[in-house]
Order: C-alpha cells, then structure tokens, then sequence
C-alpha cells in the first residue's frame, strides 16, 4: 500500500512538472531598428498589395487567373484541404468513442446445442487528464496553421512571378523593337556601301565590315526574339494555360509600387514564412509536451450496454444488460521507449527554434540585398539615361555632319551603334529594377492581394 501511495505521488509530482504553463514563440531578441542599406524603404512608394502596384488592369487579371488555375497551386490547396481533414484525428481522440456490434454464435454441447445473438454499444474514453491529447491536438493545430502560412506564401510567390515574367516580356519586346531598329540602321549602311563599292568609291574592307555587323545584328535580334517567346510560354504556364506563345503585352514598363514597414520587426510580422516557422516551434513544443506526458498514469472508463436472444427477433424485447469498467494505465517498462521518443522531441523543439532564427536571419537579408540591389540598379538607370540621351545627340551630330560631308559613313555607323548599345542597356536594367521592386516587396511581405490570408 505505502509502496502505491509514493507511485501515486511520484505521478502527481511528475505531472504538475509537466503541467507548467508553455513557454509562447516569439522573434529573436535584439532585432536591428534600421535597415543596413543607405536606400531607406520608408523613400520608396507604398502599396499594400502586389496587385495595387500598378494600373494595369490586363496584368491584374493574370494574377488572379494564375492564382485560380495554377496546377502547382491547385495540388499544394489540395493537400492544404487534406490535412485540414485529418485534424479531425487528433481531436477526435478527445472524446469518448462509441461502437455498435452485433454478433452471433452456435454452442455444440453433448447435452444441448443452441444459437444465441448479442447486439451491443460499447464506449471508450481516456480521461485527458494531464493535457496530453489536447496537446497532440494543438500541436496538430499549429502544423495546419504553418502549412497554411506556407499556402499563402505559395500564392504571394506565384503572383510576383507573374508579375516579374510580365515585366520581363515587355522588356524583350522592347529589346526586340531596339534590335530590329539596329538591324534596318545596318541595313542601310550596307546598302550605301554597296552602291559605294560598285562606283569604285568605296572599298570591299568597309563593305565586308558592314555586312559582318548585320548579321551579327541579325543573330542579336533572333536572340532577343527567342527570349521573348520563351517568356510568353513561361508566362501561360505560369497562369495556367497551354503554353501556344500568343500571350501578349505592351512595350511600355510600369511605374511600380511596394509594401513598406519602417522596422525590421514589422516586416517580420507580416511575412508567411516568419509566420509558418513561429507556429512549427509552437507545434514541435506541443507534440514534446504530449510525448512527456505518455509517462504519467491514463485513466480510461470502458462500458458496455448488451442484449442477448436465443433469436435475432427477439433482440427488441431482450433484458438491457450493461457493463462498466474504470481502469489507471501506467507505463513501467518499455525499454527505453517512451523515454527515448521524449527525447527526440525535445530535439526537434530545440531545432525547430533555430529554424527560426534561421529563417528570420534570411529574411533580413532578403530585404537587405534588395534595397542595396534598388540604390545599385537606380544609379545605373541615371547614369545611362544620361548616356542614352548623350549618344543620342552624338549619333545625330555625326549624321549632320556626314550628310553635309564634314565626315565619314564609319563615323556616323559607329554612332549609331553606340546609341542602340545603350539604349539596350537602359532597357535592361529598367526592367531589372522592377523585377528588383518586386522582390523587395515579397521580402517586406506584402501578399498577393487583399483578404487572402482569410480566406
């Protein structure tokens, strides 16, 4: 007896220790006040949504059908629904379980041989005691909550890709246009110096020059064209539709905007990712405190309500006849199991905790690299529209001058094809700062568009 009254306590004592309130996840300590980089976000335009960013209806309207008809996105949704379903297991195991049987058996006696009927209810309820099955269930709980923090940022990523594979569409357009612009100014040229040659004024050294330019410049434009039809398909796909390549869009850059926050912390609050991995540490402390409690005695009520008939009829008017059952399960020796499954779960708290910290950390650089990328790429884009309007100038200097005969045709094709060089340079890195706006407004985690995180 004395030796069940100190098991009993050692239980108890046990338990309590087990019961002590969860320590809550939260952000790393000693978050930085200020961004690293010298472009401060607070300077950039606001928006609190992708699709907010700019007045272009046609775009908008791939982002939402991509959103509902991405194949990628519709499997991950699925398996978001399934194990939303099977939450359902864990809570389930909460509550008493009830079965209904019937049965039949024959007795072969020496003296008398009979058949008889039992239909019965049966229930099964272990008493959660200690917390550890609405642990499980919330453990279970906060699993979903990530996966659902991963959904949605599943769907933000979607919706910047769209966005980015429109911009760089249009930039190849764009490319495109200056390509085929390049190859009709060389095409020109060759044509004068052909006739050049042909009048004995010219020489085959020039010419042979001027034919090797266009086609390289041909080569450049195949290029450029291969690019863009290869981000057409990209883009169909991406929206989910078969990827023809008749997709289209204009050849003029949008002005965009982003979400910006002015802190670190506030950044970090509205990202999935940040979010999903805040509730996987809440989830793996749970699923440790549960495996903790599987040490700790279990009561469990079983019972049973019975009819029995000589015939299956008569089971309607047979005597109800019941049976209940209280009993104390506890765990003494197996060996080593419960003890090493604890453990393990500690483990998995204790990573799922650096995880964090892990993830948080990429985020900061997410947003750092994109700003310093931003303040990189704008004073590229100033400096070569200065550049594009300089040679610009020249290239028409030089065509005055040849026209009036102050200088040569190699002067002015020289010219010509600085200003192209440039002008597809400006070009790139316009569409490469948009793509860039849009990656810093991913890693400020603006979402994809208003009310999804509810849905």
């Amino acid at each position: 007896m004395k030796s069940c009254v100190l098991l009993v306590s050692a239980c108890l004592i046990t338990g309590c220790a087990t019961l002590q309130p969860m320590e809550e996840a939260a952000l790393p300590g000693g978050l930085p006040q200020s961004w690293a980089s010298e472009v401060a976000a607070t300077e950039l335009p606001v928006a609190s949504t992708l699709l907010e960013w700019a007045d272009e209806k046609t775009l908008n309207e791939l982002v939402r059908e991509a959103l509902e008809n991405n194949p990628d996105l519709g499997v991950t949704a699925k398996r978001l629904e399934a194990q939303g379903y099977l939450l359902g297991l864990t809570r389930g195991q909460m509550f008493p379980q009830v079965q209904a049987t019937l049965n039949s058996g024959h007795n072969d006696l020496d003296t008398e041989a009979y058949t008889h009927y039992r239909g019965s209810v049966g229930v099964n309820w272990e008493l959660d005691l200690w917390g550890k099955l609405a642990d499980a269930h919330a453990a279970a709980t906060k699993a979903f909550e990530a996966a659902e923090q991963d959904w949605q940022r599943l769907r933000d990523a979607l919706a910047a890709r769209v966005i980015q594979t429109w911009i760089e569409q249009v930039a190849f357009r764009r490319a495109v246009t200056i390509e085929s612009e390049r190859v009709d100014v060389l095409q020109t040229f060759e044509s004068l110096l052909t006739e050049r040659y042909r009048d004995g004024t010219g020489n085959l050294d020039e010419l042979s020059t001027a034919r090797s330019r266009t086609e390289i410049a041909r080569a450049d434009l195949s290029l450029q064209q291969a690019a863009l039809n290869e981000s057409v398909r990209r883009l169909e796909l991406l929206v989910g539709r078969f990827p023809e390549g008749k997709l289209t869009s204009g050849t003029e850059l949008p002005a965009l905007m982003v979400g910006v926050a002015s802190v670190p912390a506030d950044i970090l609050e509205n990202r999935p990712d940040v979010q999903a991995a805040l509730a996987r540490v809440e989830s793996a402390r749970r699923t440790m405190r549960s495996a903790k409690k599987e040490a700790l005695p279990s009561p469990r009520i079983s019972g049973e309500l019975f009819r029995e008939s000589a015939r299956l009829g008569g089971l309607d008017s047979a005597v109800d006849r019941w049976t209940i059952l209280g009993s104390l399960f506890q765990p003494f020796f197996e060996g080593g199991r419960i003890r090493s499954v604890a453990n393990a779960r500690v483990s998995e708290a204790e990573a799922a905790v650096l995880d964090l910290h892990s993830v948080v950390l990429q985020a900061l650089k997410e947003v750092e690299d994109a700003l310093d990328v931003a303040g990189s790429l704008q004073v590229q884009v100033d400096a070569l529209a200065i550049a594009a309007d300089e040679s610009e100038s020249s290239s028409r200097y030089y065509e005055d001058r040849y026209r009036k005969g102050l200088d040569s045709l190699q002067s002015m094709l020289i010219a010509k094809e600085q200003e192209m060089a440039v002008k597809l340079r400006l070009n790139e890195v316009q569409g490469r700062i948009l793509i860039n706006r849009i990656n810093l407004a991913m890693a400020l985690g603006t979402s994809a568009e208003t009310g999804i995180k509810n849905d």
